[in-house]
């Protein structure tokens, strides 16, 4: 009798710890997966050539593991904020109309706002420039 209620009482015990390890790994994976409200992406974006701000840039931020996308555009002084990101590896994407879109793969968002400066180029303004400097010195 008395092994009996040893196996009884083992087996309670068992399936209590067994229970606890499985609501701490729930629990885990929960939070690698949540969205917090620190997890950001800010900066600004300029021209390359002039260093003047440029607004409303299309900035993407996706997720490598889903592939969700977030979307948002720079203001009148080119700052752009991608707030409550999940965590994860992002790639981001910056387009602007007659600029080269540039991207930055496998950024990771943690638990701390991440600042991420940008310049664009437009190709335009180069060949421009590069044209002026020929003249300058009759090349």
């Amino acid at each position: 009798m008395i092994t009996f209620i040893g196996k009884t009482l083992f087996m309670k015990v068992l399936l209590i710890i067994s229970c606890f390890l499985f609501f701490c790994c729930q629990n885990t994976n929960a939070a690698r997966n949540t969205t917090c409200k620190d997890c950001s992406f800010t900066g600004v974006v300029t021209d390359a050539l002039t260093k003047k701000p440029i607004p409303n840039v299309v900035v993407t931020a996706k997720t490598i593991e889903t592939n969700e996308a977030y979307k948002v555009t720079t203001d009148e002084f080119g700052q752009y904020q991608l707030p409550s990101l999940p965590n994860g590896t992002y790639n981001l994407r910056f387009e602007y109309d007659n600029y080269r879109t540039v991207e930055k793969r496998n950024v990771v968002v943690k638990k701390s706002p991440a600042k991420l400066n940008i310049e664009l180029i437009n190709p335009e303004q180069i060949e421009e420039d590069h044209h002026n400097w020929l003249m300058k010195f009759d090349i």
